[in-house]
């Protein structure tokens, strides 16, 4: 299966650089920038299930962030960074930015290596619907390809093609490849040389805090790390449609969630509401059936912050445990997102995505094939109110008169979040022609930044 999808991979390079003109190039680390984090609060403490001692087995978690309007729908934008990432990761995108605004931002997932001798192993993802943006060790090779002294033709908006043919077949977001080749799975007691990424910089070294072998990988100087990590950015369907149901005057109503997928049951759903000092939270640890619907009331913030997220934290790594993760790795996970999960203001959704979903959308190939292979993929979404759209849409309105500064200085203060809530109080306004100039001015910033914390 490997050497195949390589072949092809490198037949579509060849057919890239013939047509298109240029020479291909693996992207470098990039130079990198970090805000300092405020203090780790999170404990969730108590005990687990462990790597057994035998075998080799592999384990993944990561996240995809949505954005999705009152009534379900998707919406675009969701390209920006939220979380800084040490200059020793390797980043296609640098400077460039996505061709079209995608709905899905695909975050931190990391895959972790046991065995109880060393061995070698060899290991590729794929996302047929996105392309895989960063990663760390460096890779074997990867697609679709950057152009060097060119760019990027599938993020960069500027890049120069040559003809019409190949800006349609090398410009979407579509078929990412990332292959590492050769990986060593040192022994059990080995001490990597880890590149630095300290905690009061970066949230990067929480996933290291796992009992996982250590792996190395020589594709050039050789890296050593506890994990595989990686980044994408795509336009993939999700399977759970969470909207908005009316509500009292002058309060939002709760949520309907409703599985899409008539095979496959969703696990464990999260339903958070997060104001600037207090908070509260629901869990159904029974999730959603296959092809059946849920409605949620959005709990009532009543908790303060601290408390709320020590007693999240708690439940989510109890999931996180039942649906097969190591319990450091479900504390790892927690620690490392709690911080975007627990604290920005707004309502979401968490919810365990079935790994026959993670699966489909990003395909894990990993030989020789594991004893165990899981992967725990948390959906987060964020999940506007009517009240959230309404402010919205009049912050548009002002946008066309005296109080321009104060309507762009609403949406420039929701971060990450602003293009995508920009772009869905167009489609319900009469919006004036500064909302779509400032729609292109946000589109074109990389706003790495924490909304509202």
């Amino acid at each position: 299966m490997v050497t195949k999808l390589m072949a092809g991979v490198g037949a579509i390079g060849v057919a890239f650089i013939a047509a298109c003109s240029g020479r291909s190039t693996s992207p470098e680390p990039p130079s990198g920038h970090a805000i300092a984090l405020p203090p780790d609060t999170v404990e969730p403490g108590g005990t687990g299930p462990q790597y057994p001692g035998t075998g080799f087995r592999v384990h993944e978690w990561g996240t995809n962030t949505i954005v999705v309007g009152s009534d379900g729908s998707l919406q675009r934008g969701l390209q920006h960074e939220e979380e800084d990432l040490p200059s020793f990761v390797y980043d296609r995108r640098r400077a460039e930015l996505a061709q079209d605004p995608v709905e899905v931002k695909m975050e931190t997932p990391v895959t972790y290596f046991y065995s109880d001798t060393p061995m070698k192993t060899d290991v590729t993802v794929r996302f047929p619907h996105g392309v895989l943006t960063q990663w760390y060790p460096a890779v074997q090779s990867f697609a679709p390809l950057t152009l060097k002294g060119k760019g990027d033709p599938a993020l960069d908006p500027r890049f120069p093609f040559t003809n019409a043919a190949c800006r349609e077949q090398f410009s979407r977001l579509r078929d990412g490849v990332l292959a590492w080749g050769s990986v060593d799975v040192l022994a059990r007691d080995a001490q990597p040389s880890v590149p630095e990424a300290p905690l009061d910089r970066f949230t990067w070294s929480h996933a290291r805090a796992v009992g996982a072998n250590a792996i190395r990988v020589a594709n050039g100087a050789a890296q050593d790390e506890r994990f595989l990590f990686y980044r994408g950015l795509g336009n993939f369907p999700i399977d759970v449609k969470v909207a908005a149901q009316a509500g009292e005057a002058g309060r939002d109503g709760g949520l309907t969630l409703t599985n899409l997928d008539a095979n496959s049951a969703v696990g464990a759903v999260f339903v958070l509401r997060v104001e600037q000092d207090k908070a509260a939270f629901t869990v159904r640890s029974g999730g959603i059936a296959a092809g059946a619907s849920l409605a949620e009331t959005a709990p009532r913030a009543t908790q303060p912050l601290d408390a709320y997220a020590n007693d999240l934290a708690k439940a989510m790594v109890k999931e996180l445990d039942a649906a097969g993760l190591y319990h450091d790795e479900s504390i790892a996970m927690v620690k490392t997102w709690a911080r975007q999960w627990f604290r920005t203001p707004g309502v979401r959704v968490l919810y365990l995505a079935p790994q026959a979903w993670t699966d489909r959308q990003i395909p894990l190939d990993v030989a020789p094939k594991p004893a165990e292979l899981v992967r725990v993929m948390v959906i987060r979404v964020e999940a506007l109110t009517r009240a959230q759209e309404d402010a919205d849409v009049a912050a548009v309105a002002k946008l066309a008169g005296a109080a321009r500064a104060e309507g762009e200085a609403h949406f420039r203060g929701l971060g990450r979040f602003a293009e995508p809530r920009l772009r869905r109080a167009i489609t319900l306004a009469d919006a004036p022609l500064e909302a779509t100039q400032l729609l292109d001015a946000m589109s074109g910033a990389d706003v790495n930044v924490r909304a509202g914390e």
